[in-house]
């Protein structure tokens, strides 16, 4: 009987050009499923992050009235600024951070200053003169009024990604009443994760 010898060095190694092609697009199916899912999980964290600090701040707000018997003031001191941008926000960091006032802080890292902008003198603990504003989990002023001051807007510098525009911010209401929500008290307003604010993502935590 006849053996028939194989030679195993005639035998193919590797991927040919298909099977590679085929290999990079389920590479690229499954990297793109990833990006997508892992996306929306860390959507899904800054906005849990958010809706958390602004119950923080509330929580500070409501300390601050029971040691200053009043609401933090949403309006810088006069001559303070020769700019409106973010004066809502960087009002309730300078309550905060004011060498006066002896209670409970925000974290320091919740502090940006989206329109670079600094005070006429020295207002705050800080050793600069940064206006800074109290930010969201995406690094956007968070917007604070006082119900005594629901009748007018406020002008804020935010946007999604760093790509800040100047905004028009109104006091959230009610749609059934149509009245201011935290009517004797106060609001804070996120511009949530599209940076824009008074569109349907905002968040909104209303005392």
């Amino acid at each position: 009987m006849k053996l028939h010898r194989f030679d195993l060095s005639s035998r193919r190694s590797g991927f040919t050009l298909l099977e590679l092609m085929v290999v990079i697009v389920i590479v690229g199916v499954l990297l793109g499923a990833f990006i997508v899912s892992g996306g929306g999980i860390f959507g899904k964290a800054e906005i849990n992050n958010t809706k958390t600090r602004l119950q923080t701040l509330a929580q500070l707000i409501a300390s601050y009235r029971s040691v200053e018997n009043d609401y933090p003031d949403d309006r810088l001191p006069r001559n303070a600024s020769a700019s409106a941008l973010n004066e809502n926000s960087e009002a309730l960091c300078l309550a905060f951070f004011d060498p006066s006032y002896t209670g409970q802080k925000p974290k320091l890292e919740w502090l940006g200053n989206t329109d670079d902008d600094s005070s006429s003198r020295q207002l705050t603990i800080f050793s600069d003169k940064q206006l800074k504003e109290i930010v969201d989990g995406w690094g956007n002023p968070i917007v604070y009024f006082e119900s005594m001051h629901y009748d007018r807007a406020a002008q804020c510098f935010a946007g999604e990604d760093g790509q800040f525009v100047e905004q028009t911010v109104t006091p959230a209401r009610d749609q059934g009443t149509g009245l201011a929500l935290g009517q004797n008290g106060f609001q804070l307003i996120s511009a949530g994760p599209d940076g824009i604010f008074d569109t349907e993502d905002d968040i909104v935590h209303a005392n």
